[in-house]
């Protein structure tokens, strides 16, 4: 299966994993007159990035504010039309131990990761089921799967986009529109160098793009998650009881 985007609209592009699949596709275009629009808060990374890839469009926008969203639609369709494929990647990540837990830093994480793709979802949803087509891929991630230690702000974010778009995949069936979810491993941002212990696994977002290009080019399945390895090992710890569970990851945080 190779699939034909004409346009492409990735909403968290300015930097890290989003960057590099604006590259890839921007590199290996799926169609003769495929168009990319960018989108993140950061204007002049937009700027540097559509100036580096001539044929990119950017178009600031802040996903937090409902307004904006609203507004960068009618910009987007204005130009384009409605969109073929949408990939909401716009994200936060914060490590947060016990010891600084902060309801300031859970909420700014649900306010961006959850809230603000949500705000998205609400417009992309009722005009491409109208329109009877279309696809989304949400960005979530391989810590969504179970509770880990120090991501107690970032994790459940996660987690709550994964079960959303279980609920959605199941009810958009027959509409002509395909939602899917992304869970990547470790990849090397600005956002994971703020950890402070041995990432396994660490992907470059070169690597990360690969991934999610193959995935959304050349698949329909739910679910594109990566590297394989990681993958099978936390998906693993879903079925393990609770004792075991915990008693593995207070091994991980002795570690």
């Amino acid at each position: 299966m190779s699939k034909n985007f004409q346009t492409i609209w990735i909403i968290g592009a300015s930097s890290g994993i989003g960057a590099a699949v604006a590259r890839k596709f921007h590199e290996n275009p799926t169609s003769p007159d495929q168009k990319i629009i960018i989108s993140a808060r950061n204007a002049d990374k937009l700027n540097e990035l559509a100036t580096e890839m001539p044929g990119l469009t950017p178009v600031a926008l802040d996903i937090t504010d409902p307004n904006a969203v609203n507004a960068a639609f009618g910009t987007v369709e204005d130009k384009f039309g409605l969109p073929d494929l949408v990939i909401l990647a716009a994200g936060i990540y914060s490590p947060m131990k016990l010891s600084a837990f902060s309801a300031e830093t859970i909420r700014s994480h649900v306010e961006t990761n959850y809230v603000g793709i949500v705000n998205c979802l609400e417009p992309l949803l009722a005009k491409m089921r109208a329109r009877k087509s279309g696809e989304i891929a949400v960005m979530a991630s391989v810590a969504g799967y179970r509770g880990l230690p120090n991501a107690s702000a970032y994790g459940p974010t996660k987690a709550a986009l994964i079960n959303l778009c279980e609920s959605l995949h199941t009810e958009l069936s027959g509409s002509g529109v395909l939602l899917r979810v992304i869970n990547p491993g470790f990849v090397k941002t600005r956002l994971t160098d703020k950890n402070d212990f041995e990432m396994p696994y660490l992907l470059e977002p070169e690597q990360a793009a690969d991934f999610i290009y193959r995935g959304l080019s050349g698949s329909d399945k739910f679910e594109i998650a990566f590297p394989p390895p990681f993958v099978r090992q936390l998906k693993l710890t879903r079925i393990l009881p609770y004792p075991l569970f915990f008693k593995l990851m207070r091994k991980l945080i002795r570690a």
